[in-house]
């Protein structure tokens, strides 16, 4: 995949296929160029950048029915299309033998998520867009949130009118939405990423396509007025396994498992967790299977948790997001990230 460039088109179909077949005919990652009524500016939404993250496929796939006439030229990227028609269909984040696109958007450019990571630069570098909106669903159930790197009112006006939450990290992970913070020609550029929320809910569709509705429609993204009501939380930590710790997820504690966390730990994705909400149960290790560093490098885990008569507990009111029952992800990526209140 040395060298690859991506297909551009600039006519998209409307064919009423399936989802599935439409993207078979595309082969693998292509861009939709929507030409606009002002050619001069464009705007970016990536999606699939994850195969087991379908929302933004499924509402560009409804939304293209409708010939939509944006006031810019819109371009969408489905990007991870081998990973999601991977059988079963959007059921694996990347393939066996490749790594996470979305941790290679940073030297070195190894494999062929580096490569296409890198082609992806180039095009973003080269079309100059108002904004770059990465369209996720989130690992488990709940409500769609976005993440940024830093404050805007530009990306605060447009996440006012998708969601309720704004989480600005100051974890570098590789990530798309870190481009303008590591290459110059996109310093400025306003990108954030959208957790529509869980890829089974439905209402996750109507975010991804209110984006595309809200992209197409509106005509000055900086005269957009900040939206009432959007809670902006900072400096998630991301809460990790330790290296050869395990995890199962149940209803009562697993024998031989280092921590069991409760089976239905995703519906702590909404309001605030308190200290006394029962999330789990530790081994014999305690806390030490468990690991929470913020941007710095800094472990956290004791700020967070507490452990009692063998429970799981927050210390403090915590805001968690991207809580998983899949224990895949919980072991390849992270458990969930943990903003603590005041």
């Amino acid at each position: 995949m040395k060298g690859v460039s991506l297909p551009v088109i600039t006519d998209p179909p409307d064919d009423h296929r399936e989802v599935e077949a439409w993207l078979q005919a595309l082969g693998g990652p292509a861009w939709f160029m929507l030409e606009g009524e002002d050619d001069r500016r464009c705007r970016v939404v990536t999606t699939l950048l994850h195969g087991n993250e379908p929302s933004g496929t499924l509402a560009l796939h409804r939304w293209l029915a409708e010939r939509p006439r944006p006031r810019t030229r819109l371009a969408v990227l489905l990007a991870n299309v081998r990973g999601a028609l991977s059988h079963p269909t959007f059921t694996h984040r990347h393939t066996p033998d490749d790594r996470d696109l979305n941790r290679c958007f940073r030297p070195p450019f190894e494999g062929p998520s580096g490569e296409l990571a890198r082609a992806i630069i180039g095009d973003l570098e080269a079309w100059a867009p108002e904004c770059v909106i990465d369209l996720h669903n989130t690992s488990g159930n709940g409500p769609a949130f976005a993440v940024a790197t830093h404050r805007q009112p530009v990306v605060e006006a447009l996440c006012g009118r998708l969601c309720e939450q704004l989480i600005v990290t100051d974890m570098r992970l590789g990530s798309l939405m870190e481009l303008p913070l590591t290459r110059p020609r996109l310093a400025g550029c306003p990108v954030f990423t959208l957790e529509c929320g869980g890829a089974l809910q439905p209402a996750a569709r109507d975010v991804a396509e209110e984006l595309y509705r809200l992209l197409a429609e509106c005509p000055d993204l900086a005269a957009l007025p900040a939206a009432p009501g959007l809670e902006v939380l900072v400096h998630p930590l991301r809460v990790e396994l330790c290296p050869g710790a395990s995890v199962a997820y149940d209803r009562l504690p697993r024998a031989g498992v280092d921590v069991t966390l409760w089976s239905r730990i995703d519906e702590h994705n909404r309001g605030v967790t308190s200290p006394s909400a029962t999330l789990g149960w530790l081994g014999p290790r305690g806390l030490a299977c468990l690991q929470a560093r913020d941007g710095e490098g800094r472990e956290r885990v004791q700020e967070l948790f507490r452990e009692r008569e063998g429970r799981l507990h927050a210390r403090r009111p915590l805001r968690l997001f991207m809580a998983t029952t899949n224990s895949d992800i919980a072991r390849s990526d992270c458990l969930f990230y943990a903003v603590p209140l005041a």
